[in-house]
């Protein structure tokens, strides 16, 4: 009698295809470098990306400044041509005004000047001729002052003739025989007082 002898088969691998923890653990450590490799490598890109992208906002943000100065600086130099302008009419009306009232002034000036004048000479006029009737007076006085004296010593009883005719009115000058004469040029001279000149 054969016997036929059956061996058990082997138990299959359970591991077969699994890697062991020491492989698991180096698989580990690599994967987590690899993580930790496109952390930084994505943290370095994003902030790459966000500095470009702030790169950009302030690169536009001075553009829109530069733009919004240029702007002001117009407005502002319009603003001050326009002051400047406003002064410049104020000023040549300011110095219009006061040319006028210089004009004016220099015009009372002289008005008033060329009365004093006038005034003046009116003024000399009236001295001088004051003067002239006051020595004709003296003059004409002591003319008949000798004459009165000279006919005095007439004597022959005659009436001595009045020295003086009309005392009121213009001196008359006696006649003598003695050839006496009024001196040329007299001519009448009125006795009422005259009026002192001005001060």
């Amino acid at each position: 009698m054969s016997i036929n002898a059956a061996f058990p088969m082997p138990p299959q691998s359970l591991t077969a295809g699994i890697p062991d923890p020491a492989t698991i653990l180096k698989q580990k450590e690599t994967y987590m470098k690899m993580l930790d490799e496109q952390l930084k490598s994505g943290t370095s890109a994003l902030e790459m990306q966000v500095d470009r992208q702030k790169q950009a906002v302030r690169a536009q943000a001075d553009q829109q400044k530069k733009q919004f100065m240029m702007q002001m600086d117009m407005e502002i130099s319009q603003q001050e041509m326009s002051l400047d302008q406003q002064r410049m009419e104020q000023l040549m009306a300011l110095q219009q005004q006061a040319a006028q009232q210089k004009a004016g002034l220099e015009q009372q000036a002289m008005q008033l000047t060329m009365e004093y004048q006038q005034k003046k000479a009116e003024e000399e006029m009236q001295n001088q001729q004051y003067s002239m009737e006051r020595q004709q007076q003296e003059m004409q006085m002591k003319m008949a002052t000798e004459m009165a004296k000279f006919g005095s010593f007439g004597g022959g009883g005659q009436a001595s003739m009045p020295l003086f005719a009309n005392i009121g009115g213009a001196i008359q000058m006696p006649q003598f025989d003695g050839g006496l004469t009024q001196p040329a040029g007299l001519g009448s001279v009125n006795l009422q007082p005259q009026a002192d000149p001005p001060q």
